[in-house]
């Protein structure tokens, strides 16, 4: 089954990806406390910062579905002059290995192209093995890490992938 895109635009959908991100984030940094990647859910994805973001004109979220099931979600980040940036991609444990994510970088890069834009990147936790083995897939380059402190206290090597053409 191919995966679908809904663009989160009605209160329901940044409803449940608030709620995917509560259930995603703890399967995704296992490496963290379950009680650090709640908050780090809390902070980064909660309803009213997904719904802030969103009316910010900047970023596009979109829901992942199987069918009627939603099973993760993605944003693009618009800001970026000459570039798009994929974030926050995340699925549920049961919806990876199935191609949905190369669905969505093909997805993504095909908007990029179309606005003119010549670069593709995202952003990773620099230890997370299996977000690399899927860069590489993709066919991005790994362009740099650098710490980011995301929570008090809490302090990620994110890396910067990134996909070129033109």
């Amino acid at each position: 089954m191919n995966p679908t895109f809904k663009q989160v635009t009605k209160t329901r959908y940044v409803q449940q990806v608030a709620a995917l991100a509560q259930e995603i984030f703890v399967q995704h940094y296992k490496k963290l406390t379950p009680k650090v990647a709640a908050a780090l859910a809390e902070r980064y994805q909660s309803d009213i910062e997904t719904d802030e973001q969103i009316h910010s004109g900047k970023v596009n979220y979109f829901l992942v579905c199987l069918g009627s099931e939603p099973v993760g979600y993605f944003a693009l980040d618009l800001g970026p002059a000459g570039a798009l940036c994929l974030r926050r991609l995340f699925l549920k444990e049961s919806a990876r290995g199935r191609g949905i994510g190369r669905s969505i970088v093909a997805y993504a890069q095909k908007l990029a192209e179309g606005d003119g834009r010549s670069r593709l990147y995202l952003k990773v936790w620099a230890r997370d093995l299996q977000a690399e083995a899927f860069c590489k897939k993709c066919r991005f380059r790994k362009a740099g890490t650098a710490p980011a402190e995301l929570l008090d206290g809490v302090t990620l090597e994110l890396a910067t992938w990134e996909k070129l053409w033109r």
